[in-house]
């Protein structure tokens, strides 16, 4: 039984904030400051219309580069995320997959509190606290963290925590790490909390690697608030269908819900690897767990190579190519610029067309000096994230980009930049309807 002393101690845990000089702790405030200050400074200068999107997609990369640090183990693992509503039956499907009732797993839907489950040498629950500093948990701690915690002990300690990772020696799997989330949809409970909401479930799953999306056959259907959310998702997340309490219904039913939901998500743009019909608690039932258990164990042989420096180079390139774009559009108005100069015949005509000339200089000498600066910003950030991956022991190069290789070598040649319209011309022709088929 929890005394209030326990309590408190769990409280005094998760709130520490300690000084942490460690050379960790300062490059991964360097890379922060770097994507919150510097890249937002730069892009006030000029950026694509999606740079929200592309700072976002940093920042959860950055997220994800702040665990693997924590965690190195975790960063070559393929992660599985464990997604859907509340009461989907998540938790019930994981302690069966693991075969017991692994209760640390049931990440608490009030708290959005991310739960990674891996194996490991011995039986443990860490936690992350707001500060990034670790707390050890008891299975028993980490188990009251629900959704009934206020009412249960007068405290929210959930609140306070940001991941959770729990290593188990059992975990069947070496190369897999399940990421049990907490339900997008809102509780019925008053202690329901405001960090339960869809973005936060959205940002979570959104780091995994392949999903798991856990749906109740009594709802009859895939809801359309599961659809809406599935779509919200990264487009290239594989995803695999579980239909729990596939019994709820006879068994022709069922059979017919579950093809219906298959046909609804290909009808939907959102197709799944398979549909999968099971009885967590039931493992002898008619719905057993042995074809999810076979497509973990093809997943578990994949090898997961780190991801970390591609995805980050993916969006620096993106700006990159915006950049490069608006500097050729400016260099070809000063080429129209100054072909109008040398054909003037009045001084007022040349006059305009100077100033014209002289403020597209301008504009190409400041869209230089931004993207000098944002190439400057990209090589200071990779040379972090290479120092970083050497201190934990696990080396990160930034990838080679081979379309920049030949851009730096046309250049280095005074070559012009390619028109594409030359290759695309004769694609461009009106075909006679019978050239269709052998086009």
């Amino acid at each position: 039984m929890t005394t209030p002393h326990d309590r408190y101690d769990l409280l005094c845990r998760a709130t520490r904030r300690r000084r942490d000089d460690s050379p960790l702790s300062a490059g991964l405030a360097a890379l922060e400051n770097l994507l919150r200050h510097d890249l937002r400074a730069l892009a006030r200068q000029g950026s694509p219309d999606n740079f929200a999107d592309i700072l976002f997609a940093l920042e959860q990369e950055l997220q994800r580069f702040r665990d693997f640090c924590e965690f190195p183990d975790l960063a070559q693992k393929t992660i599985v995320g464990f997604g859907g509503a509340f009461s989907a039956g998540k938790s019930s499907l994981i302690n069966a997959l693991v075969g017991k009732r692994a209760v640390q797993v049931a990440a608490d839907p009030t708290t959005a509190l991310p739960t990674y489950l891996l194996r490991g040498t011995e039986a443990s629950v860490v936690a992350l606290n707001m500060f990034r500093q670790r707390v050890v948990l008891s299975e028993a701690e980490f188990a009251s963290l629900t959704h009934e915690e206020a009412e249960n002990h007068g405290s929210n300690v959930g609140e306070l925590l940001q991941s959770a990772f729990v290593t188990d020696p059992d975990f069947a799997w070496d190369s897999l790490a399940f990421l049990d989330t907490p339900g997008y949809s809102k509780p019925d409970s008053e202690s329901w909390g405001e960090r339960t909401d869809e973005a936060i479930a959205r940002a979570q799953l959104n780091t995994a690697h392949v999903l798991v999306w856990v749906v109740s056959a009594k709802a009859g259907t895939l809801p359309e608030e599961d659809l809406a959310f599935l779509a919200s998702l990264r487009a290239d997340l594989p995803r695999i269908v579980v239909v729990t309490h596939a019994d709820a219904h006879p068994a022709a039913e069922t059979a017919k819900v579950v093809a219906m939901m298959a046909q609804t998500l290909a009808e939907r743009a959102l197709p799944a690897l398979a549909v999968i019909p099971v009885r967590a608690n039931r493992p002898k039932s008619d719905y057993p767990l042995t074809p999810l258990l076979t497509q973990l164990d093809d997943w578990n042989q994949q090898t997961r190579a780190l991801s970390f420096a591609r995805h980050f180079k993916q969006q620096f390139t993106a700006y990159a190519r915006f950049l490069e774009g608006e500097q050729r559009r400016a260099q070809q108005h000063l080429n129209w610029l100054n072909r109008i100069l040398m054909l003037a015949d009045t001084d007022e005509i040349r006059t305009s067309a100077t100033a014209l000339r002289d403020a597209a200089r301008a504009e190409l000498a400041r869209l230089t000096k931004t993207s000098d600066q944002l190439d400057t910003l990209r090589q200071t950030f990779f040379a972090q994230i290479k120092v970083m991956g050497v201190q934990v022991g696990t080396p990160i190069f930034e990838p080679v980009d081979m379309l920049d290789l030949l851009h730096q070598a046309r250049t280095a040649r005074g070559m012009p930049e390619p028109e594409g319209q030359p290759y695309w011309s004769d694609l461009m022709v009106k075909l006679e309807e019978q050239s269709i088929a052998s086009f």
